[in-house]
């Protein structure tokens, strides 16, 4: 057996060793890409039913502070004009 024979067996025993490397990776990263797109499918609905009643949230709050805050920002714009009068009458 020559150095020639032995060199194509080392080349052979490299390129499958480097293919199981490849590989295993390569697979491990299919059923990562198929198990997220199996968790999003589960979780859509769920997701979309949180973002609604996030929503009807974020409304009713903004309804609730305006009118809260109406009265206190009026009554503060009235202080302010009284203040001004006042400031003009002693200017």
């Amino acid at each position: 057996m020559s150095l020639e024979f032995w060199r194509n067996v080392s080349v052979v025993w490299i390129a499958i060793h480097a293919f199981v490397l490849f590989l295993i990776p390569t697979v491990i990263a299919y059923f990562t890409v198929r198990g997220i797109n199996w968790v999003l499918a589960k979780t859509k609905l769920g997701f979309s039913k949180a973002q609604g009643f996030s929503r009807q949230v974020n409304e009713k709050t903004e309804a609730l502070s305006e009118r809260v805050a109406a009265p206190v920002i009026a009554a503060h714009s009235k202080a302010r004009k009284v203040q001004q009068v006042g400031k003009s009458f002693l200017a």
